[in-house]
């Protein structure tokens, strides 16, 4: 009796060791839901005038547009079995200030156009603005519903007073629940600079620019320095090298260098030359840039109106300001309203340098 007793409780602990192993055992795990962005790809072009156009990315010194189609695809993981997608549209209207690095925006669009995911219907959309040092406000979060366009004014900060150049995009963060978030760059970043620089109004709070985008300085015939705008016309078709003329000869590159702008001044445009009464020495390239005279033999001079010299010099220095021209920023001269009698050859002034 005593043996099979023994035995019995063996086979009873036995089963109770089954038993206990069993409610020790991990529970089957629960699918996990997962999701994944893909951008359109974009190409870019920098323009004169910047409007959204879906698939490209537009831009100009101070403004930008990108425009395009986000897929998120839905997964039921680990077996990775796809669920659907839900297809966006977005826009990135970004509007840099000039005069206030610490106050520019980017206007930003998100459309669910179709969706084969329910859950899509209900999703969280948030926004911020990549752009390493600065900070965005205006983000809020906002349900994502089917045919609904979602707005978003972020205002951006770049601090400091140093110059700054950051690649910037604006960043979704996208949760349909259960699956997990996405987070993306809508676009290409593009390069913000802001800066204080000294002699660039106004140094309090300086401004933005896009310096990727080379800007064209205008400069018209049948404007007020009318005298500049043939001299100049004159020197890009007659001098070697075409300065500043885009499509047959190189950018000019500004300078803020006072000692180079006053020996390139002197060297267009020595004392000894005489000026005629009422007139000034004019030089092209500018005295203001690295092809000025001093350093560039391929130069012209020629006199013109004293009063149309001062203020061509007055406006290029507020369009310098303007586009915040810094040290070797590149720019293009476009002289504008030439008449076609006068597209094969410019004569020179009657008055000249010699």
């Amino acid at each position: 009796m005593l043996k099979r007793g023994a035995a019995l409780l063996t086979a009873f602990m036995a089963v109770g060791a089954m038993f206990a192993a069993d409610a020790q055992a991990a529970p089957t795990p629960k699918p996990r839901h997962s999701a994944v962005a893909h951008l359109t790809t974009l190409s870019t072009r920098h323009v004169d005038s910047v409007t959204c156009t879906v698939g490209q990315v537009r831009e100009d010194r101070t403004s930008s547009c990108a425009s395009g189609g986000l897929r998120v695809d839905f997964y039921i993981e680990p077996e990775h079995q796809y669920q659907g997608s839900a297809n966006f549209a977005w826009t990135s209207s970004v509007q840099l200030n000039n005069r206030n690095r610490h106050k520019w925006t980017d206007h930003v669009t998100l459309t669910l156009e179709s969706t084969t995911v329910a859950a899509a219907e209900l999703g969280i959309a948030t926004l911020t603005e990549t752009c390493g040092s600065c900070t965005s406000t205006g983000g809020t979060p906002q349900i994502t519903t089917l045919g609904t366009t979602r707005n978003w004014d972020l205002v951006i900060d770049s601090p400091g007073s140093v110059t700054t150049t950051d690649a910037q995009a604006p960043h979704l963060n996208y949760e349909a629940a259960p699956y997990t978030p996405v987070s993306v760059d809508l676009g290409p970043k593009l390069n913000v600079r802001c800066d204080n620089t000294p002699r660039m109004s106004p140094v309090a709070d300086g401004g933005c620019v896009h310096p990727d985008y080379t800007p064209t300085y205008g400069i018209s015939v049948t404007g007020p320095y009318d005298q500049v705008a043939w001299h100049i016309l004159w020197a890009q078709r007659n001098l070697t090298h075409h300065w500043g003329w885009q499509g047959h000869g190189p950018e000019l590159t500004r300078t803020m260098n006072r000692s180079l702008i006053r020996a390139n001044r002197r060297t267009a445009c020595p004392s000894s030359i005489p000026r005629p009464s009422g007139k000034s020495c004019d030089e092209y390239p500018f005295a203001s840039t690295h092809q000025g005279a001093s350093v560039n033999p391929d130069f012209s001079c020629h006199m013109v109106p004293a009063a149309q010299n001062r203020l061509e010099g007055g406006a290029r220095k507020a369009w310098y300001n303007a586009n915040r021209l810094l040290e070797n920023d590149k720019f293009w001269v476009s002289v504008t309203n030439v008449p076609a009698s006068a597209a094969g050859s410019v004569m020179r002034p009657l008055v000249q340098c010699p």
